[in-house]
């Protein structure tokens, strides 16, 4: 992508603001915050704690996300899938940036919240995976990924060179990706045709090239039959 297409597509998107006090109380918030995330009542967003409108399963996380912000004094970028009242899935790319006063004493953090669903889907397809790294986001070719392998609610990524976390599910990217590139050989296992260069029919298994050298990948009981009529063994 271009400079221009990169000035281009920043332009486009007018990021919801939250300026959060030391205490993680919500100081201040803009108008397009609240289009985003029209669920939370304001009583709700202002009465404490930024912790407590989170699921327990994600605070966590988000604490973690804070004390990154706050200690290394950085931007910290995270992506988050959340549904909306409409039941369309949408991606948003966070940043967190550490705020001082004057005498470099008192201490906020504003987190800006982009909305980049249309750049990375089309009529629920993915063109590109949100996916991080060492803090830094990614968004991948699909043709690029070896595999995906479910990770508890998450997935990890694996392309030939490295790997990445993704928030979404296995079943949540298996819906959004073509299956004429990618098929589910096991429960926990997404895996691209065209990487896949042996099959290993004794042990049930698949191989695909990583870096370093090769992946063996189970392929279920269940599914060796379609797997094998799909690659032209049977």
């Amino acid at each position: 992508m271009g400079t221009n297409s990169i000035l281009s597509t920043i332009e486009q998107i007018e990021p919801g603001v939250v300026i959060l006090n030391q205490d993680r109380s919500v100081s201040h918030i803009n108008h397009v915050f609240m289009l985003l995330f029209s669920d939370i009542s304001l009583e709700q967003l202002f009465q404490g704690d930024i912790l407590e409108i989170h699921r327990p399963e994600s605070r966590e996380r988000v604490r973690e996300m804070l004390r990154l912000a706050a200690e290394v004094k950085r931007q910290v970028p995270t992506t988050l899938r959340f549904i909306r009242n409409d039941d369309k899935d949408r991606y948003i790319l966070i940043k967190l940036i550490p705020l001082v006063d004057r005498d470099l004493a008192e201490q906020k953090i504003s987190v800006l919240f982009y909305d980049i669903t249309p750049y990375i889907t089309t009529e629920q397809k993915l063109m590109r995976v949100p996916v991080s790294s060492h803090g830094e986001i990614h968004l991948l070719n699909p043709h690029d990924i070896v595999y995906f392998k479910a990770d508890n609610i998450y997935t990890t990524v694996r392309t030939k060179s490295g790997e990445y976390h993704c928030a979404l599910s296995l079943g949540a990217v298996e819906k959004r990706l073509s299956r004429d590139i990618f098929h589910r050989v096991h429960r926990s296992y997404l895996i691209n045709i065209d990487r896949v260069h042996k099959i290993l029919r004794e042990t049930n298994e698949c191989a695909v090239d990583v870096a370093g050298g090769e992946v063996h990948i189970p392929i279920s009981r269940d599914k060796m039959q379609e797997f094998l009529t799909i690659v032209g063994l049977k």
